[in-house]
């Protein structure tokens, strides 16, 4: 039996014969024996493609050629017949029958035979052939179902875990046992498209599992995947080698590969996306190895499936880095709230500095924070610092406070890149590119990694809020920066409150002290009224002086008549228990008829320190006897005569006199020379009231001295008065309007990180359980329900302030001209707002009811400050009567008729005006309103009136305004006041 080959040859396949000796011992038969034949081979199996049986008696009577004859002599052949045999359609081979020993004549039903048999050969042979193709393609199928189980189980191994090391060394492993690899790796691109191998496993021979060069973290250089980026794997192709030197890979490639002792080799793409992640490699070491179709395959699906669980990886390990910086950032905000609640809870402003270092030094665990304030020069110096260091970091010399930092930089630059709110980082100051003269610095404080960032107060650049590491160098985090950035923001913030605080606290305490000064000069000139005795006087007024001054000794000098100023003693004085008194020592100046000069004019002389003016101070001797260290020198005048000085002495040291205490010691003397006149003509008045004209002309000069000094008294009160409301009214007008400009603002940052947490339980509602458990404690649906009713709040309280403060403004009226047109009830308003904490219940006084009828009014011509003063004393009064009634009432009686105050106004006609203010306080009786305008006279409890308030009220009504004020009132049932206006005041100021 032959067969053909694909290009027409063939051998024998199989043979059998019956041949007797010698022709049964032919060597030259057997299986696979071949047979050259080059006719068949020419003409693609001759005539038997025809399907034709062909029968030879005799081959030297056949015709062949002379080849021919050799090739069947090779075989001994003498006579022969051939069958084709096809299987299906296809020329698979032939039948032959041969005879060695002699020719032989083939019947026609030998031949018809041979070719049956062929034929029936070739029908068994094609079911032969279908059948072990039926059995391939069932095996096939059966070993692509265990390849898709394998498949999925390498799947689910490679799924089980969600760490990337692990997902690698696994497919690694399931690769090598169910391909029966010698090694599998994989190897993972970098940037630049280098890359090394991070996971291999091998299941070799001991000579190849040395292979040194194999191992995670090798790296692998192909300068043919760096330049083309991937080259075809980028496209998601596969390359199979089945053996390295039979591929035509350069010399260098082969080198590679030999260093990794490589014989045959598949590789296949990962992808995470649509990026090229790596490769998954199969390596044979010990031989090549022909990579079947579905080995290639696999290794295909298995590179895919590496590609999808590496990117869930990815994203969940970008979930958890997510999740845990949003954790940090809650935290950080938290830490942050915390840092600026300790700040914000002092106002002492060392207090501050130190804990922000402190909390900052915590939070950041950073080796020391420290904070740099600015010079007006752009100098600057450490004025606070924190650390926790190490024990040879801790001792650092140059750390401390009021340490002078030597920045040439930042002075020429005037703070540098900090003024556009800039920050800075430097991980290594070595690697920074610093200059030489800027790194000594550093090496002199042993710094060697710093953060900074710059404090703003207001659009001010105050100082840096610096964090410095001493051990060694240090990398810094952006969320780092950032935070260090917050807190110096809420540290400015904090400063900027401490900077208006201690203003408004400065300007309080001027104002208490203006007040007070005015309230003595107010109380001097009450005992003036009160007693004639220069005197009692005088003793009266330099303890006050003395108190507020706060000086050593006040003292009253009076220069000896007929002296020409050179000699004098002290006549009274106040002074501190360790000091000498200097009453009654005469006292001489030579140069004292020069002092006096300036001293007649009115001028005032404040010397901070004596020392440095020497003799040529007045009555020298003396302030040295005395160890005067500074001094206010005041002239003391009757009428245009030179009659001694106010003296202020401080002896303990030396002191800067404020321009306002001169004022003050200004204004007392002038009221001590007042009371010196008035003192005068009361002696005069006694000693020549002989002639009744003499008489007449003293009691004149007397109401003309009452009426300045009750006019004085009025100025004095309505300007301190005026003053101190305008004032304090300035003071809150700042920090309340810094507070209500920020409430919307910080209202619109609140909303935003509600709205921002509502998004992440709206997207992330099975968040982890530490938050979600910090939800549940924190009550986070009450905040976002109570925080905007907060805000509404605090809004309507800052419009309440701000109200409040535009009132004390209305009232005072400093900031607007003297005679003006203005609405009348907005001046009664602006005074009821100003008395809404008498009108309140109290422990000793229920509520008192204003019920106000206010009639359409034009605007007045007044003097509006003035009026306000009307205002404030009638509606005092008032308030004083119904409460010295309420004390005799029980409180069944309070309740059923309480304390009550009406304001009505209305038009009486085209040219005026009426204010009627009532009240049903005790009443006023009639001895008590002959007297009731009348200057000093009060019913009031010592203390509590001065008996001025009706009488400068009528004058301002009377005289300023051409008006009314007069009162209506029954006993027991209260009384009314009515203020009767001109609408134009032409004629009054002319």
């Amino acid at each position: 039996m032959y067969r053909f080959n694909d290009d027409w040859s063939g051998s024998f396949i199989n043979q059998y014969g019956f041949a007797e000796s010698p022709w049964d011992t032919l060597t030259a038969f057997g299986q696979d024996l071949v047979w050259q034949d080059s006719h068949l081979q020419e003409t693609g199996g001759g005539r038997y493609r025809k399907n034709e049986p062909f029968a030879v008696a005799d081959i030297y009577e056949a015709g062949h050629m002379r080849c021919h004859v050799e090739v069947l002599e090779q075989f001994q052949i003498r006579a022969y017949t051939i069958a084709p045999i096809f299987v299906g359609a296809k020329l698979w081979g032939l039948l032959a029958a041969y005879q060695h020993s002699e020719p032989r004549q083939w019947q026609p039903h030998e031949v018809d035979f041979l070719a049956q048999a062929a034929a029936h050969l070739g029908i068994a042979m094609q079911q032969v052939e279908i059948l072990q193709q039926a059995e391939q393609r069932n095996t096939e199928l059966q070993d692509a179902i265990a390849r898709q189980r394998a498949l999925i189980q390498v799947v689910g191994n490679i799924r089980s875990s969600l760490d990337t090391h692990i997902i690698l060394d696994t497919a690694c492993q399931e690769l090598c046992k169910l391909l029966k690899l010698e090694r599998a790796a994989v190897y993972r691109f970098n940037e630049d498209w280098s890359g090394e191998f991070v996971s291999q496993f091998g299941v070799v021979e001991p000579l190849w599992e040395q292979t040194n060069p194999f191992g995670k973290n090798l790296v692998w250089n192909d300068t043919h995947l760096q330049e083309t980026q991937g080259g075809r794997y980028r496209n998601n192709e596969s390359f199979a080698i089945a053996d390295v030197y039979q591929a035509g890979h350069a010399r260098c490639h082969l080198n590679i590969l030999e260093q990794f002792k490589i014989r045959a080799y598949v590789l296949a793409p990962i992808f995470t996306g649509t990026r090229l992640w790596g490769l998954v490699a199969a390596y044979q070491h010990s031989s090549p190895r022909q990579w079947r179709s579905f080995e290639v395959e696999f290794l295909e699906q298995v590179g895919a499936q590496l590609g999808v669980a590496i990117q869930q990886a990815e994203n969940l390990a970008q979930s958890k880095q997510r999740a845990i910086a949003l954790q940090d950032a809650i935290a950080r905000q938290r830490a942050l709230t915390e840092v600026v609640g300790k700040i914000r809870s002092s106002l002492d402003i060392n207090l501050i500095l130190k804990t922000t270092c402190q909390e900052v030094c915590n939070l950041l665990r950073v080796e020391r924070v420290a904070v740099y304030r600015f010079n007006e020069d752009w100098s600057g110096g450490f004025i606070s610092h924190f650390g926790m260091v190490e024990a040879q970091w801790d001792s650092i010399n140059p750390f401390g406070q009021n340490l002078v930092w030597q920045d040439t930089h930042l002075q020429d630059n005037k703070g540098g890149r900090y003024r556009n709110n800039e920050h800075s980082a430097v991980d290594d100051i070595y690697q920074a590119g610093h200059s030489r003269c800027h790194l000594e610095i550093l090496e002199q404080f042993k710094i060697r990694a710093y953060a900074l960032t710059p404090i703003f107060v207001g659009r001010n650049l105050w100082g840096l809020l610096a964090a410095y590491q001493h051990s060694g160098t240090r990398h810094w985090e952006q969320v780092e920066v950032e935070f260090l950035a917050q807190v110096a923001s809420q540290l400015g913030v904090a400063l900027q409150s401490c900077d208006l605080l201690t203003q408004t606290q400065i300007r309080a305490d001027e104002l208490h002290q203006a007040a007070e000064q005015r309230r003595i000069l107010f109380d001097l000139v009450v005992k003036m009224r009160e007693s004639l005795s220069w005197e009692t006087i005088v003793k009266a007024a330099l303890p006050e002086v003395r108190r507020v001054l706060k000086a050593d000794r006040v003292g009253i000098f009076r220069f000896d008549p007929d002296s020409a100023y050179c000699s004098g003693e002290f006549i009274a004085e106040d002074v501190l228990p360790n000091w000498n008194s200097v009453v009654n020592v005469k006292m001489h100046d030579r140069y004292g008829e020069q002092h006096a000069g300036q001293f007649s004019q009115g001028t005032a002389q404040a010397i901070s320190d004596t020392t440095k003016l020497g003799a040529k101070l007045p009555y020298f001797d003396v302030i040295e006897w005395f160890q005067v260290k500074a001094q206010i020198t005041v002239p003391l005048m009757e009428g245009d005569t030179l009659w001694g000085l106010l003296c202020i002495h401080q002896c303990g040291q030396t002191r800067q006199w404020e321009e306002t205490e001169l004022e003050f010691v200004t204004q007392a003397a002038a009221q001590i020379s007042v009371a010196l006149r008035q003192a005068n003509l009361f002696q005069q008045s006694s000693l020549l009231g002989q002639t009744r004209e003499e008489a007449d002309q003293l009691a004149q000069a007397l109401r003309e001295l009452r009426a300045a000094q009750l006019q004085i008294i009025h100025s004095e009160k309505m300007a301190s008065l005026g003053q101190l409301v305008a004032g304090i009214a300035h003071e809150i007008n700042n920090p309340i309007n810094f507070i209500h400009g920020n409430l919307d603002y910080a209202e619109q940052y609140i909303q935003e990180l509600l709205h921002c947490v509502t998004l992440y339980q709206q997207h992330c509602p099975d968040s982890v359980p530490q938050i979600q458990a910090h939800w549940q404690n924190a009550d986070l649906e009450f905040t976002v329900e109570d925080l905007p009713k907060m805000f509404e709040s605090m809004k309507v309280g800052t419009e309440r302030i701000r109200d409040i403060v535009t009132s004390l403004r209305n009232f005072s009226r400093l900031d607007e001209a003297e005679f003006k047109s203005v609405d009348i009830h907005e001046g009664i308003d602006s005074t009821l707002m100003i008395l809404q904490h008498r009108l309140k219940p109290s422990i000793n006084s229920p509520t008192i009811q204003v019920v106000k009828d206010y009639d359409a009014l034009p605007p007045v011509e007044c003097y509006p400050g003035q009026l306000n003063q009307v205002f404030m004393n009638l509606l005092s009064n008032a308030i004083d009567a119904i409460e010295e009634r309420n004390v005799e009432r029980s409180p069944d009686s309070l309740a059923t008729s309480p304390g009550k105050i009406r304001i009505s106004t209305a038009m009486i006609d085209q040219g005026s005006i009426s204010i009627r203010i009532s009240d049903n306080g005790l009443g006023i009786d009639e001895a008590t309103m002959s007297r009731l305008f009348d200057p000093f006279f009060t019913t009031k409890a010592i203390g509590k009136g001065t008996g001025l308030g009706l009488s400068i009220s009528y004058q301002i009504v009377a005289e300023k305004h051409h008006g009314k004020l007069y009162c209506y009132s029954t006993p027991g049932q209260g009384a009314e006041f009515v203020v009767e206006l001109p609408i134009r005041q032409s004629g009054a100021r002319q």
